[in-house]
C-alpha cells in the first residue's frame, strides 16, 4: 500500500510524529460519535402498573433511606 510505503520511508521521530497525530484523529472522532447518542435514544421500558399516583404528601426520599443508618 503507498500509506505503508510512505510511513516506512520517513525518519522515525516524523513515524512517531503522524503514529500520534493519527492516535489523536481518532480518539476525536470516537468522542465525536459518542456525542450523538441521548437519552432519548433509549427505548422505553415499562416497570409494571402505578400502586398508587403521587401526591404533594408524598416523601420518596424518607421513603428510599428509612431503616439505614
Amino acid at each position: 500500500m503507498e500509506i505503508e510505503r510512505a510511513a516506512d520511508a520517513l525518519p522515525l521521530e516524523q513515524q512517531e510524529n503522524l503514529f500520534e497525530w493519527l492516535a489523536e484523529r481518532v480518539r476525536r472522532r470516537r468522542l465525536d460519535g459518542a456525542s450523538a447518542h441521548s437519552v432519548l435514544d433509549i427505548p422505553p421500558v415499562s416497570l409494571g402498573r402505578m400502586i398508587r399516583p403521587l401526591n404533594l404528601d408524598d416523601d420518596l426520599l424518607g421513603e428510599m433511606l428509612e431503616g439505614r443508618q
